[in-house]
């Protein structure tokens, strides 16, 4: 019976399973104790996906130390370029906003009144039932009464800039040591597999390198874009708040359908600040400028670096937003990639019985040095 019944349940896998989730719930709950730790390791490895593929483009022509050593010089010219003219621009902008808060809200009332005042006199008809009025006006007290402390916060906003720039510049050096240390990374990697389980962790590696790499390359270029298009179009028609639209625009257009709508409400709100046709001046632009994003430019950069359909799209976002905010937005869709490679890979097989599709997954890259994508990616490798 003994033999029986170690004939029909492995025991030992079953432990070693067993073993690894509770391994994967103790890392993921200390990783939640040191979540500033885990945003800078995160960044770096989204830096390291983004730089990569230059970076093997580069190592053709001269060796990969150079060829590193030339792209994040490259990469901290564009941070001193941000860090001197767009960002105090940026700040200065919305200390505008802020400083003149009172006097927006005073002027939305106004406009409300009198949008108010003309349909009466229109169609001698209350916009608003009297028992809904004192809610109007309570809600645009309260408006001012905010808009007059939110100069206070800028400080707060300057320095949570401040420590997202010491966040950034810290996951710029650790990208830089995971490209430079890639044989170490690749090494250590293959050691967390057996012999039989690294035909599923190359082809898994060769997979988080295509998402997470096309993700990132197709997002940077598409926020360049965005943001440079909006700013430009805008600065030519006097927007006075170009480069701050520019910026919010281009980032908001990375978080998919929901982005787009919070960046044309945002545009045309200020530009109501310049009257009611500048706002819809505004929010054409915005629409026109993400509409030549969406058919023009991200189907060059983006191709099918995810390949997960629309809704599981939709259902990624929302669970991202509500359990981990902005951060959940932004690595939603990739995550969900990943998700599907790991059922693909692992999960499927081992519910069915069937052997993992590898060459499937396998196919979008060739070459023996993949698995040190796991960490640092080699999508074209």
């Amino acid at each position: 019976m003994n033999g029986a019944s170690a004939a029909g349940f492995d025991w030992r896998r079953f432990g070693r399973i067993i073993a690894i989730i509770a391994g994967v719930v103790i890392f993921v709950y200390v990783l939640t104790l040191i979540p500033k730790t885990v945003e800078v390791f995160v960044l770096a490895a989204f830096i390291a996906f983004g730089v990569n593929p230059v970076v093997l483009r580069w190592s053709t022509r001269m060796p990969r130390l150079l060829a590193i050593s030339l792209v994040y010089l490259a990469l901290l010219a564009i941070v001193v370029v941000a860090a001197l003219i767009i960002v105090p621009d940026t700040i200065n902008q919305l200390q505008a906003v802020f400083a003149n808060g009172s006097q927006y809200a005073d002027d939305a009332q106004r406009l409300f009144l009198r949008v108010e005042y003309w349909v009466e006199a229109r169609f001698r008809a209350h916009v608003l039932p009297p028992q809904f009025q004192d809610i109007e006006r309570n809600t645009l007290d309260q408006a001012s009464a905010w808009a007059q402390n939110a100069l206070g916060s800028v400080s707060n906003f300057v320095v949570g800039i401040a420590s997202a720039v010491l966040v950034g510049v810290a996951a710029i050096f650790l990208s830089y040591y995971l490209l430079a240390n890639a044989a170490d990374i690749r090494t250590f990697y293959y050691s967390l597999f057996p012999q039989r389980s690294r035909p599923a962790a190359h082809a898994f590696a060769h997979e988080v390198a295509r998402i997470f790499g096309g993700y990132m390359i197709g997002n940077g270029l598409l926020f360049a874009f965005t943001a440079a298009a909006t700013f430009a179009v805008l600065a030519i028609i006097h927007s006075q708040y170009a480069l701050l639209l520019g910026i919010v625009t281009g980032l908001l257009y990375l978080v998919p359908y929901l982005g787009l709508l919070v960046a044309i409400i945002v545009g045309m709100a200020l530009g109501l600040l310049q009257g009611w046709e500048f706002s819809l001046l505004t929010g054409g632009v915005i629409i026109g400028v993400t509409r030549i994003s969406d058919y023009v430019i991200a189907p060059k950069v983006m191709g099918e670096s995810v390949g997960v359909s629309p809704v599981t799209i939709i259902f990624a976002l929302f669970a991202g937003g509500e359990l981990f905010g902005l951060w959940g937005l932004l690595l939603a869709i990739p995550a969900a990639g990943i998700i599907k490679v790991v059922w693909t890979l692992w999960l499927r097989p081992w519910l069915t019985g069937e052997p993992a599709p590898l060459p499937e997954l396998g196919e979008h890259v060739s070459g023996a040095a993949a698995p040190a994508a796991a960490v640092v990616p080699s999508p074209t490798t």
